[in-house]
């Protein structure tokens, strides 16, 4: 990676991640808000709606952000013509899977709230749809500043109307609305964005239809998949213990996902460099996928090892003392995050190889694990049992993604940065399991200052600042 493409990522994952953590910290406060005032049965039906509709989300999107984004950084002319294509399929794959989706709530026996959860999720759902066909034009291109300001806009919008709904005493129905509100500002502002930077209008041709299934097909099978696996356990937990524990768990899984903001927005600025190096054979991506490899350990082995001491704090000033039983599975599922991190930029290094059905066959045999290590053990051990299956489903993909990167591309990062970042956490959770009774700030600053200081000393902050 030359250096100028480098300050391009750089600025690319800079933006994303400013934009990332204000929308982190406006998640948190939303997650304080909908806790306290829908309480834990109530909050259970709320997470389950909203991860129900994600289960066929991965279908509805067939893969079609990734492979945008790669064919427009292979052929930045055909802008136009892809994103305004893309913008059409994924709103007639949206109409299709909600519809799929709210059918089958109405077949299984949940609650009323439940199938109301279902059914609102699917508007914010299909406009995050449209937004993303809008996005892989402008991440192709590395011009994410706007988007990402959209994207603040868009969490804040959502934040003031579920403070709005809850201190006005709205009720559970209104509260779902709110997502709503938030995905419509993002959209809106997104597309302003995009229009300064290529012609958006909706598209069809049925020849780029075409070109793009065939291309995403397996990617999307293999999203699908991995959705469901990531995402099966709460629909067993769901359907085999009390609506308080799907609470509990529905929890602990946002705090995961809000884990991953940082590392996501690394992830996407970094994949049309690899798409792009490895279309010309160029022999840096081993630079880029090392460097990548490098600074998602050095995000995930922190919070994997912090949160044996941070979750139960962390739960309880967020959401209250009822929720005291999102700790023990939240500590487990920091792991399977921090594994997902690496996961993920081994998932885009096979996408830009045009290796989608590696993903998929390897994602169909993490699935058929996690299905019976949730339906054997969920059941009788609940929650934290389906948070030890994430773990172990994230180390089976791990187990194929190097073999599969090693095969393909010839690459194989070295992992001398898992020791100097698992010696600095493990420094940074031993002080914190001295100082366990503190507060959560007191507890969160004594991390920020710990683990930095012993990443220093280990040698990884030269390594990350240098390469070498």
């Amino acid at each position: 990676m030359t250096d100028r493409t480098a300050r391009r990522v750089a600025a690319s994952a800079g933006w994303q991640s400013a934009a990332k953590i204000a929308v982190a910290l406006m998640g948190v406060a939303s997650v304080a808000i909908l806790t306290r005032y829908l309480g834990t049965e109530d909050y259970g039906a709320y997470a389950l709606g909203f991860s129900f509709l994600a289960l066929f989300g991965a279908v509805a999107d067939l893969g079609l952000f990734s492979i945008l984004v790669r064919d427009i950084s292979r052929e930045p002319d055909r802008a136009e013509e892809l994103v305004g294509n893309g913008i059409t399929l994924r709103g007639v794959l949206w109409l299709a899977v909600s519809l799929l989706a709210v059918g089958i709530a109405f077949v299984l026996p949940y609650e009323p709230q439940v199938r109301t959860a279902i059914a609102l999720a699917a508007l914010p759902f299909g406009m995050g749809l449209i937004n993303g066909a809008l996005l892989a034009g402008l991440q192709a291109r590395l011009q994410m500043a706007g988007a990402s300001g959209a994207e603040v806009a868009g969490r804040a919008a959502t934040l003031a109307a579920a403070g709005a709904a809850a201190w006005l005493d709205l009720g559970f129905t209104a509260i779902l609305l709110t997502a709503s509100v938030g995905a419509a500002v993002t959209l809106l502002l997104t597309l302003a964005v995009a229009r300064r930077a290529f012609a958006v209008r909706p598209r069809v041709n049925l020849a780029v239809w075409r070109t793009l299934l065939l291309a995403s097909l397996p990617l999307g099978l293999a999203l699908g998949i991995n959705e469901l696996y990531f995402r099966v356990d709460q629909l067993i937990i769901s359907l085999s213990r009390p609506l308080e524990e799907v609470g509990w768990y529905g929890l602990a899984f946002r705090v995961i996902e809000l884990t991953a903001t940082l590392p996501g927005a690394l992830l996407v600025s970094l994949f049309p460099v690899i798409a792009a190096q490895v279309a010309a054979n160029d022999a840096r991506v081993r630079d880029t996928l090392q460097r990548g490899f490098d600074v998602l350990v050095t995000v995930a082995l922190p919070l994997a090892l912090g949160g044996l001491v941070l979750a139960g704090p962390v739960v309880t000033t967020v959401a209250g003392d009822a929720f005291a039983g999102a700790a023990d599975p939240l500590s487990i599922l920091l792991f399977a995050g921090g594994l997902a991190f690496v996961n993920g930029l081994f998932g885009y290094a096979l996408i830009a190889r045009d290796r989608q059905r590696d993903t998929l066959w390897l994602n169909v045999t993490a699935l058929a694990c996690n299905l019976a290590l949730n339906i054997a053990l969920v059941p009788a051990y609940g929650i934290d049992a389906a948070a030890a299956t994430a773990v172990v489903s994230e180390l089976v993909i791990l187990a194929g993604g190097l073999w599969l990167v090693k095969r393909h591309l010839g690459v194989l990062p070295a992992p001398w940065m898992v020791l100097r970042a698992g010696a600095a956490a493990a420094v940074m959770t031993g002080v914190l399991w001295v100082c366990d009774d503190a507060p959560l700030a007191v507890l969160l600053t004594i991390a920020a200052a710990t683990y930095p200081a012993a990443l220093w000393a280990t040698g990884g902050t030269k390594v990350l600042l240098t390469g070498r």
